[in-house]
């Protein structure tokens, strides 16, 4: 689905960037009413630049239950499991609970429902006028990711609950009420139901990995420019904390630092030879399986 081949995020925190009590003041008011808040329902679009336009609806409830729905995807997740299904193809994979679909660029503006931390990473705001969009009021802020990305949150100045952002070229939009609920909802709205005639394959096993294998990969191509007393972009790979940075645990293709050695025309390592293909199945591994210090 198109929306999960976006550009994905990072959202840690470098020694740099602003802490949850440095954001600005509606953009914590959104962090702390959906922190404390028991459901979220809303239906959206996606208006990818250069793309069509798709609508999706979420719904989330504590604790770790969600469900995304879009044109040819549905993740979907009782807290113990999550269900991705293959609409286009009617079929489906299960594997153990993970929030890291609630972190996808086309859901991000809603992020902070299962996580405080959602916006750590994310610097340099700015606020911009109030406008409307679909007839809500809302407060524009620009910023950046950490990866220097830059991206529009659009809080309502009504409900204080963001109605979209502008993310990875997309612009994604709430369509009516965003309904943001006291109580968390029956876990049975949540149990997946294959479509009939759906086909269940196996989600792709990850690597056995360890950390020392990645480390010894990451000190082999990326020093001296990503050091302790270096750290280019935000990255040190002289600790594992400093490679968490640019990491997120089960979800390599949300994590700045495989982002950025994979793919057609990897950036990094800069002025030198891409990592080998085994490398990248070892990083990729340990990400997929957690990112374990061990």
């Amino acid at each position: 689905m198109k929306f999960f081949l976006l550009s994905s995020l990072v959202a840690v925190m470098g020694t740099a960037f602003l802490t949850q009590s440095d954001l600005p003041g509606a953009v914590k008011g959104h962090v702390t009413l959906l922190t404390e808040a028991k459901s979220l329902k809303a239906t959206f679009s996606v208006n990818k630049l250069g793309g069509g336009l798709e609508k999706g609806s979420i719904i989330y409830s504590k604790v770790g239950m969600f469900k995304i729905d879009m044109p040819t995807k549905m993740v979907e997740s009782d807290g113990k499991m999550v269900w991705t299904l293959d609409k286009v193809a009617n079929t489906y994979s299960e594997v153990p609970a993970s929030l890291a679909a609630t972190k996808e660029p086309a859901v991000w503006a809603w992020a902070a429902f299962f996580s405080a931390d959602a916006l750590k990473g994310t610097k340099e705001y700015v606020a911009k006028e109030a406008r409307v969009i679909r007839g809500a009021s809302v407060t524009e802020f620009t910023g950046k990711l950490a990866n220097d990305k830059p991206f529009s949150l659009y809080i309502d100045t009504k409900t204080g609950v963001a109605r979209g952002a502008n993310i990875a070229d997309s612009l994604i939009l709430a369509q009516g009420a965003i309904v943001v609920g006291k109580d968390a909802l029956d876990a049975k709205e949540f149990a997946f139901v294959a479509p009939a005639g759906a086909k269940k394959i196996e989600a792709p096993v990850a690597s056995a990995a360890t950390y020392a294998q990645v480390e010894k990969i990451l000190k082999a191509n990326c020093l001296p420019c990503h050091s302790a007393g270096g750290r280019k972009a935000g990255l040190s790979v002289d600790s594992y904390d400093g490679v968490m940075a640019k990491v997120t645990p089960g979800n390599a293709a949300s994590s700045g630092l495989f982002r950025s050695v994979s793919g057609p025309r990897p950036s990094m390592p800069k002025n030198g030879a891409p990592l080998s293909k085994a490398d990248l199945e070892i990083l990729e591994g340990w990400i997929n399986s957690g990112a374990k210090n061990q």
